[in-house]
């Protein structure tokens, strides 16, 4: 009988994928963090810092994470945060990426769901 992965396995698969995509991931405490530029909204064009909590990527590639980190001074007109998992400074957005349809890489699909949101901030 083989083991099973560990939930380390998703967190490295998720660098990895960010990695691939040029996007540059740092692992800052209990999250991945990479710059995504938005092609809307109020940062459009310009380069945002966001991340993911480690303990949310244990079923990287098949589960996409929820919470989605960001800046204190990015907001959304409705949204639910908490400041699990973030440094100073930091707080995470509630996020669902819908529908998980891997017919793209999930990487891709993970990025548009964050630039999408992203075009979203008020």
């Amino acid at each position: 009988m083989t083991a099973g992965p560990s939930p380390a396995d998703g967190v490295s698969r998720f660098i990895a994928d960010l990695e691939e995509e040029g996007l540059q991931p740092t692992r800052w405490g209990e999250a991945v963090r990479y710059m995504v530029v938005p092609a809307a909204g109020r940062y459009a064009g310009q380069q945002v810092e966001t991340g993911v909590s480690a303990g949310e990527l244990q079923g990287w590639p098949v589960v996409p994470p929820h919470w989605i980190h960001l800046r204190d001074e990015v907001n959304f007109t409705h949204t639910n945060t908490d400041a699990t998992d973030c440094e100073p400074g930091w707080r995470r957005h509630s996020r669902d990426a819908g529908p998980w349809n891997m017919d793209r890489e999930p990487i891709l699909i993970w990025i548009s769901h964050v630039r999408g949101m992203l075009g979203l901030a008020a």
